[in-house]
């Protein structure tokens, strides 16, 4: 008995002993891997396993320090005698088949992955191990077979197709990579997003438009999703028109319907497709019964957006001289947009502020009456309707943001309406409360009558206690110089003149536009020699390319070369020579005469660069 006992100790003792001198020399061969003695640590790992075969650590270890040497020769010995004593090891007996079709015994791999299919495709684990070694050696053919096997065998129609498609795709055969996305929209409604970004990806390559058409067009007659898709094609390669067509034939929840088109319109409106844009909301709002005020009020916001953008588009724009574009006391009036004023423009504005006020009030119809009575006010010169628009802002509760901004344009539509003196009144009590755009619409107020040693004062006192950061600080110090300089410092001619000038800004505020142009002709006319004379010449030539007669604007821009705007006026004249009389040699004389004979202008540096530019471009 007592000798038994002792055999068994001794054979676990002897056992842990081998396990220990095990770990001892395997913790060596580590220490020499770490350390670059690739030759001793393979040594190290050959002892191992020569005494133990199923150590599974040196072996993995000794497995890949021949695959990262490209020792496919060891490899496949290592393999070979492992795979016989591990036959299960699925994972190891396709590495020897890698092994092999490196060492270019493609045979032996082709019998191991026949093999493989004849027995060990029982679930999708095993028909992805076996799908990814193809993938590494470009067996195309095979990863398609086996896809179609699999999706038979396992009642899966889509296994693979993400990564058929990824694969196809990388190798710009799109035809393929489509059949297989395809696939994917068709069972797996998760990844259409996914399926859109790829496509859309696959479309940065031109030569895949005509691909991609034709198997969305085919795909779509039965698959709603590749309308989608499709749509999205069409937007993002500028055929806009076509995408719209496409949108129009979805068919979702209405829900998502409506998103999508609030989401496809919006987008319109930034690639500046203002009128498929316009269409677009249109569409949405004729044939969805829209109830949330949030998405018909930013339904509504976007409509006006777009209006708002088209006008403004339609107005050809000069790149350098502009009538003070930097100063907030001269109103940036929209001018010549009367066709706007007498199309369906109004009558949909009107019909979609009668639907606003069926909605509860909240944040977000206030601000869209708010747009629609600056759409009113700044582009229909309806004041009654913009008033109307804006009290209906106020009563429907307004951040303390907007309603500020609203009591500010409600005051403003006074000087638009030419009620000076109830204008000066409303902005009285607030002149020095806080300086803001009210600050800017009393001074108006003041200098539109004619109140020009009042409007000095004001801009005095608010120069001396405003601190030069101040946002309007600029604004109000270029005021206060222009009063001095044409105004203070002047004859009686003068100071009558630079009141007329006044007067013709205030009717420019109020749009009348023709009694602006017969102030301002007047001071040509009577007063010639008044210092403001080339300030208004200039303003009348900008009033002029306004409403489209750039003829008599450059016959105005050239009156005035010979003053003290001859940087402007030759800017002037270049910039309606190169953009509405499409004469560039003509357009280039004026910039250079520029860099001649006006050094000190701060104009000289972007004319020099505008001139490399459009050499530049007369090269190509």
């Amino acid at each position: 008995m007592k000798l038994n006992i002792l055999f068994l100790v001794s054979i676990i003792f002897s056992q842990e002993s081998f396990q220990m001198n095990n770990n001892v020399e395997f913790q060596k061969a580590l220490s020499f891997e770490k350390s670059g003695k690739i030759k001793e640590a393979i040594q190290v790992y050959k002892k191992i396993l020569e005494i133990n075969p199923n150590h599974q650590p040196a072996f993995f270890q000794l497995k890949n320090l021949f695959i990262n040497n490209n020792d496919n020769i060891a490899g496949i010995q290592l393999l070979g005698k492992w795979i016989d004593s591990n036959p299960k090891d699925l994972q190891s007996t396709l590495l020897l088949s890698e092994l092999y079709f490196r060492n270019n015994q493609k045979e032996k791999s082709e019998t191991i992955w026949s093999n493989f299919e004849s027995n060990y495709l029982t679930n999708k684990t095993t028909y992805r191990l076996l799908f990814y070694t193809y993938t590494k050696f470009g067996q195309v053919d095979k990863m398609e077979g086996l896809a179609l096997k699999g999706r038979e065998r396992l009642n899966e129609p889509y296994l693979f197709a993400i990564d058929l498609a990824n694969y196809f795709q990388a190798r710009q055969t799109y035809d393929r990579a489509l059949k297989e996305y395809i696939v994917l929209i068709n069972y797996q409604k998760q990844y259409n997003q996914f399926v859109t970004d790829r496509i859309l990806i696959m479309s940065d390559d031109k030569s895949s438009h005509s691909i991609i058409e034709s198997a969305l067009k085919t795909t779509s007659k039965s698959i709603n999703e590749a309308k989608v898709i499709l749509a999205a094609f069409y937007f993002k390669t500028g055929r806009y028109i076509e995408s719209y067509d496409e949108n129009t034939k979805i068919i979702t929840s209405d829900q998502n319907d409506i998103k999508r088109w609030i989401n496809f319109a919006s987008n319109l409106r930034k690639e500046k497709q203002y009128n498929i844009s316009i269409k677009s909301y249109h569409y949405l709002l004729q044939n969805y019964s829209v109830t949330s005020p949030d998405i018909l009020g930013g339904a509504l916001l976007g409509l006006g957006e777009s209006y708002e953008s088209q006008i403004n588009e339609s107005q050809r724009k000069l790149k350098y001289i502009d009538w003070f574009s930097e100063n907030n006391f001269f109103e940036k009036k929209l001018i010549g947009s009367k066709s706007f004023r007498e199309n369906s423009f109004l009558n949909t504005i009107e019909h979609y502020q009668s639907v606003l006020t069926l909605l509860p009030p909240s944040q977000t119809t206030a601000t869209v009456h708010f747009r629609l009575g600056e759409i009113q006010a700044n582009i229909l010169d309806d004041y009654k309707g913009a008033l109307i628009s804006y009290n209906a802002a106020l009563n429907s509760f307004p951040s303390d943001i907007l309603k500020k901004e609203i009591n500010l344009k409600i005051g403003k539509l006074l000087l638009l309406s030419g009620e000076l003196k109830k204008s000066l009144d409303y902005f009285e009590s607030n002149k020095r409360k806080q300086i803001n755009e009210g600050s800017i619409h009393y001074f108006n107020s003041m200098i539109y009558q004619g109140m020009i040693v009042e409007s000095k004062s004001f801009l005095d006192s608010i120069i001396f206690n405003l601190d030069p950061s101040h946002s309007f600080f600029n604004d109000f110090l270029e005021m206060q110089n222009l009063i001095i300089n044409y105004y203070s410092n002047g004859t009686k001619s003068d100071k009558i003149a630079f009141k007329i000038f006044y007067e013709a800004e205030s009717l420019i505020n109020q749009n009348k536009i023709d009694e602006a142009i017969k102030k301002l002709q007047k001071i040509n006319d009577q007063y010639s020699d008044a210092l403001i004379a080339p300030l208004s010449t200039l303003r009348l030539s900008l009033i002029f390319l306004a409403i489209n007669n750039p003829e008599k604007a450059q016959a105005l821009a050239r009156s005035i070369i010979d003053t003290p705007l001859k940087d402007h006026a030759l800017i002037l004249n270049g910039e309606i020579e190169e953009i509405y009389n499409n004469e560039i040699d003509n357009a280039l004389n004026y910039y250079n005469r520029l860099l001649k004979e006006c050094n000190d202008s701060l104009f000289t540096e972007p004319i020099r660069m505008h001139i490399r530019n459009i050499l530049k471009s007369n090269e190509t």
